[in-house]
């Protein structure tokens, strides 16, 4: 158990957990960490079981797993094959990457579904992302959905009172996974249908230059943060703020980053942002977490793990709630084990307040 003193609250994390051993099956599996809390207790977990040999590892030519947890993420069952992304596979054009899942009040899962090349390391991205459900806890799944009219990637999904929201930015990848033309801009949607439909919102009034990974987050006042990653600035992602749900959206500038911020993955957990992601270029085989109070400013950051290689920590959180209420965050990510080869760790998070309010 490892602590972490901040002013007012301390943060507590587990040692890492191995999740996936992809070394002694000498695979590998980058992206892909979706998860979700289908019913009480009960999780659904996704990873990517993918080539060791194509790109070092660094690919996604391969299939999805998922594994069930009834425990509240105690233990996992064996894995599953997510049957999509097998059939993708052996139809040869598309490779599946799945960072996102949503699960809803009565039981549903709603997964966002990323159609890769299957002759490289993941884009271009020539067909729209598409959805595909569960009602049963993951025994079965619907056909796959085009509900974006868009190329591109699905950033993130958030579900807030009910509807789900999601950001994706709209660049098929053919030069750059980077923003690099006008037409390239950040949409919102939402569903209001549990996922069997998408509504555009708006397009992000930001630069998309340079632009590429995304996070959505709501706080206590139902604002929707958006942070962005500008890769001529990785210290600074832009931030903007929405005080309508997603609808318009006001710029505040940019927040600092000490350590860098590649891939922000954010959560929000009595009363405390969090926030963690790939670290800049110099500390690329280190893993750090930020926190904050107000979602402007971040304290300067502490690596959680490294690694001797470089090409890792994608990662994904899922926040869960105890039956005495207490919340504790889930953190899921990649860690290398040879050059551009990764595992899949765990990490709890949790919060102790002094003088909570």
């Amino acid at each position: 158990m490892r602590e972490i003193k901040r002013n007012g609250y301390t943060v507590r994390l587990s040692d890492p957990i191995l999740y996936v051993d992809n070394e002694s099956r000498k695979r590998s599996g980058h992206m892909s960490h979706a998860m979700a809390e289908f019913a009480p207790g009960k999780i659904i977990d996704f990873n990517s079981n993918c080539s060791a040999a194509i790109y070092q590892g660094h690919s996604t030519f391969g299939f999805l797993e998922y594994r069930i947890s009834e425990d509240g993420g105690e233990s996992f069952s064996e894995p599953r094959v997510f049957p999509y992304s097998l059939e993708q596979l052996y139809d040869g054009i598309h490779t599946v990457a799945l960072e996102k899942a949503i699960a809803l009040e009565n039981g549903k899962i709603v997964t966002f579904c990323l159609l890769n090349d299957a002759h490289a390391l993941c884009e271009p991205w020539f067909d729209p992302p598409v959805c595909i459900t569960s009602e049963d806890g993951g025994d079965t799944w619907s056909e796959a959905k085009k509900l974006f009219p868009h190329c591109g990637r699905i950033y993130d999904a958030v579900l807030h009172k009910g509807i789900i929201y999601a950001i994706q930015i709209c660049n098929d990848a053919t030069v750059s996974f980077l923003g690099n033309k006008p037409e390239h801009v950040y949409r919102i949607y939402e569903s209001r249908n549990g996922g069997e439909s998408f509504e555009e919102l708006c397009v992000v009034p930001t630069d998309t230059t340079g632009r590429s990974y995304a996070s959505i987050i709501f706080d206590k006042n139902d604002r929707m943060h958006l942070y962005t990653y500008n890769v001529n600035a990785e210290h600074d992602p832009d931030h903007l703020v929405s005080d309508d749900y997603g609808r318009t959206f006001k710029s505040e500038g940019t927040c600092h980053l000490a350590k860098g911020s590649r891939n922000i993955q954010t959560a929000y957990m009595d009363g405390i942002f969090i926030l963690h992601c790939r670290g800049e270029e110099i500390n690329r085989n280190k893993f750090p977490l930020y926190t904050s109070v107000d979602g402007y400013n971040w304290d300067e950051g502490e690596f959680i793990d490294k690694t001797d290689f470089g090409t890792c920590f994608y990662s994904n959180n899922l926040l869960l709630k105890d039956n005495d209420g207490t919340e504790r965050l889930l953190i899921q990510y990649s860690h290398s084990y040879f050059e551009k080869s990764v595992n899949a760790r765990h990490m709890w998070l949790t919060i102790e307040r002094e003088n909570k309010k």
